[in-house]
């Protein structure tokens, strides 16, 4: 994580410590933590088994570079 900026290298604590606090989810859904980030995550209950990243890390690397989302 070297390659952040200060600012966002401080974000990026407060999110991670935001996240490890004692928090429920929704009904319907449980909590897991995502085998490549390592944040907590809610999922739907039915889903679980099948869920092992956060949707974030599912989706990383899934869009366009931003110079081609520009043409």
């Amino acid at each position: 994580m070297a390659d952040k900026e200060p600012a966002a290298w401080q974000l990026e604590l407060e999110s991670r410590a935001v996240n490890a606090t004692d928090w429920e989810p929704l009904p319907g859904m449980v909590k897991k933590r995502c085998s490549q980030c390592r944040y907590w995550f809610a999922v739907l209950a039915a889903e679980a088994e099948a869920i092992s990243r956060c949707p974030d890390c599912v989706g990383f690397g899934t869009r366009p570079p931003r110079s081609a989302a520009t043409l």
